[in-house]
């Protein structure tokens, strides 16, 4: 009877401690629903009666500047939503594409393509639409990914609907190292142009932060007239940052210089030392969210908006004779106060006549005058004296044949390419035309190196990508500078810009109170109607430089009236924030 009681014991045992088990299994259960899977069950608890619209249009992390702010203006506006099931007649279209001022095409690709919004409305038009009672076109509060004052957009890039041709490139480089649950569909939206595209795999967000909610019939169709219902999630994920090396305040005074100068073409500012591009700025400019506009202009063959002039190779005229005087100063073909004549023309000993851009001559002047006159003559003869090798050699020296850009890829192009034969193309070359392209990234290079005494620094525009706890998990670290010059050929340089600002063709250019060197330049380009790109190229302050400005603006009168008047205004600016 005892053995008996011990083995009823040990089943009683055996059978609480199974139900202990199944209650335990199913407390787990309850907590990972409730506590994993709430969000998204509430979700789809939601679905069921409701329609459920992304309070964000792109869930994605944030691309931010230097000091921590947002570079693409992202905040909640009102936005037009469109919904493709009760939208769709013709009139609607018609008369939205009135309001807003946009194509009819572009209301048509954004009923048909997954990216149905159009953010940043006025109050004007936010009146018109309600007034209009459209079915099918709802204004509603949108965190967007790009604001009204997003800066840099050739350089962020933006977001747009999936093509084949991304998708294809996606399955051979993505989905293999993705779970199958973290895998692209092909209605999603991805980054297709700048760091949108160079970092999707970082800025590539889960889910909105929160929805809107829209009663629905039993197809899931939007009731027209209901009104929208915000629905927040408890938890949030966490969403990776990348901090770019431009600084919002320099960044948003360069474009408005250029918008309110109208100029046509680009910015560059950048740290002499460090060579972090502060500012970049191309015009003209383009809208992240109404692309279709943009998009049809470049299928029809005409201008594409969406190239960034700050990294298109350009003839720099005679901002390359600043790297010709450099060769010639250190090659000792030269003495800084060695005199020549200009008559206003040189003549080759084959008889091929190159004029100078001062047809009546700078009569006897010496090379320190030459540069700040940019006298055609003189350069065209140092550069015969250099030769067509010794010119090449600088350019590789002087890092002008290399177009890397720390953190933002950039195509690789040969800028200094000179004919092998003919003095002719020497001397074309020498004046910054034929055999000689660059982008303004790459004249900031090359006027940083002199700025800073001689020591050449590699460009960049990326500083991190910051985790969801702002941990750091990819940097880019700054390059080395490279002794590309000596001290003394710097130092004798530097003089010679600033003659160029004194009483040189660059007097425009010159900071009060700061002071400031450089170079002008203007470059013919075409041969019947030819129009002028103007060039000013130099650093700030006087003292001590700290910062290098490009302007380059076509259709200019000259880099001394055209281009000049912008640095100093952008120059000034900097140097009073500081």
């Amino acid at each position: 009877m005892k053995c008996m009681g011990t083995a009823s014991k040990k089943r009683i045992y055996i059978i609480l401690a199974m139900l202990y088990m199944v209650f335990l299994l199913l407390f787990l259960r309850l907590a990972h629903l409730q506590l994993v899977m709430g969000d998204q069950l509430s979700v789809e608890a939601v679905k069921n009666h409701t329609s459920l619209i992304a309070g964000e249009d792109v869930p994605r992390g944030c691309i931010l500047d230097r000091n921590g702010l947002t570079i693409t203006d992202t905040r909640v506006t009102p936005t037009l939503m469109l919904f493709p099931e009760i939208l769709g007649k013709d009139e609607e279209i018609w008369r939205l594409s009135e309001i807003l001022g946009v194509p009819k095409s572009v209301i048509r690709g954004k009923v048909k393509g997954n990216n149905n919004f159009i953010p940043n409305l006025s109050r004007d038009q936010v009146r018109e639409i309600e007034s209009a009672n459209i079915m099918g076109a709802y204004v509603i509060p949108l965190k967007t990914r790009y604001g009204p004052g997003s800066l840099a957009r050739h350089i962020v890039g933006h977001v747009n609907n999936m093509d084949e041709e991304a998708w294809d490139d996606i399955l051979k480089k993505d989905l293999p190292d993705k779970n199958e649950e973290d895998r692209y569909k092909i209605t999603d939206i991805i980054g297709v142009k700048g760091i949108e595209k160079i970092y999707e795999k970082y800025l590539r967000g889960e889910t909105p932060e929160f929805y809107w909610l829209a009663s629905s019939d039993a197809h899931g169709r939007v009731i027209p007239g209901l009104s929208f219902k915000q629905f927040v999630t408890e938890t949030s994920i966490g969403r990776n940052q990348v901090v770019l090396t431009l600084d919002s305040f320099i960044q948003g005074k360069v474009e408005e210089v250029m918008d309110s100068r109208d100029i046509r073409g680009a910015v560059v500012v950048m740290d002499v030392f460090t060579g972090d591009v502060l500012a970049m700025a191309s015009r003209p400019n383009y809208d992240q969210n109404v692309l279709g506009v943009y998009l049809d202009s470049a299928a029809e063959g005409q201008e594409n908006a969406f190239n960034n002039r700050a990294l298109d190779p350009y003839h720099p005229a005679s901002i390359f004779k600043i790297l010709i005087a450099a060769a010639a100063l250190e090659e000792g073909v030269v003495d800084p106060w060695e005199e020549f004549f200009c008559k206003g023309e040189y003549v080759f000993d084959s008889g091929l006549v190159m004029n100078c851009w001062n047809k009546g001559g700078h009569g006897r002047i010496n090379f320190k005058e030459s540069l700040a006159h940019s006298c055609n003559c003189v350069f065209i003869e140092l550069a015969l004296r250099l030769g067509r090798e010794k010119i090449m050699e600088y350019s590789e020296k002087l890092h002008l044949n290399n177009t890397e850009v720390i953190g933002y890829p950039v195509p690789a192009f040969k800028s200094v390419n000179i004919a092998p034969y003919g003095e002719g193309k020497i001397g074309n070359a020498a004046l910054g035309q034929e055999g000689v392209r660059l982008s303004p990234l790459q004249i900031s290079v090359l006027v940083s190196t002199i700025a800073n005494g001689g020591l050449c620094v590699k460009p960049r525009l990326l500083r991190e990508i910051r985790g969801p706890q702002g941990d750091t998990i990819k940097e880019f670290k700054r390059g080395k500078g490279d002794r590309t010059l000596s001290e003394k050929t710097a130092l004798e340089l530097q003089e010679m810009l600033f003659c160029t600002t004194q009483w040189g063709t660059g007097v425009n250019a010159w900071i009060p109170g700061y002071g400031s060197a450089g170079k002008t330049g203007s470059a013919e380009t075409g041969s019947h109607g030819a129009k002028i790109n103007a060039w000013f190229a130099g650093y700030i302050p006087l003292d001590e430089p700290r910062y290098t400005v490009v302007v380059l603006a076509e259709g200019g009168r000259s880099g001394g009236d055209t281009a000049a008047p912008v640095f100093k205004e952008i120059g000034d600016f900097i140097m009073k924030i500081q």
